[in-house]
């Protein structure tokens, strides 16, 4: 087994208070409706959701995301870090208020332990950072979608 891993960092403005967007990533049972991956979320405790993703297959290997996360809001936003699983993920949301809305700076690291042996992961790590690319990218445009929505 081999962890890789990959960072997407995004900034974005949307015209929702800093409180609602922090109330929006601080709660997955909002923003799952944004997780295009998502196969099933449980929620074990307060601010602690299992995560199952759908499983993807290229180049002969198959794996699906199974990963257990802790969310908690800060002064200016929200944090997370994975408490168990095959996936790792790390991440902050900083909400900076602006006269007409929120300045959003959000940053995630993600680490897969994909079921190679490590010698292959120098192969697969330019395929999984564009998968988190893509994957990030993907739940940001509709985190925006979904925070411009918002009645």
């Amino acid at each position: 087994m081999a962890w890789i891993e990959g960072t997407e960092t995004q900034r974005f403005f949307v015209q929702r208070s800093s409180a609602e967007v922090a109330e929006y990533f601080s709660d997955p049972e909002i923003f799952a409706a944004a997780f295009s991956q998502l196969e099933s979320k449980e929620k074990l405790a307060d601010n602690t959701w299992r995560w199952t993703l759908v499983g993807k297959s290229e180049k002969g290997i198959t794996f699906q995301g199974v990963y257990t996360v802790k969310y908690s809001r800060t002064e200016d936003g929200v944090r997370w870090e994975t408490t168990d699983g095959n996936m790792r993920s790390t991440g902050v949301v900083i909400c900076t208020p602006k006269d007409d809305g929120t300045d959003v700076a959000y940053s995630e690291t993600l680490s897969v332990d994909l079921p190679i042996p490590k010698i292959a992961a120098k192969i697969f790590r330019p395929i999984v950072a564009r998968e988190i690319r893509a994957g990030v990218g993907d739940f940001l445009d509709r985190s925006r979608d979904l925070l411009g929505n918002q009645a």
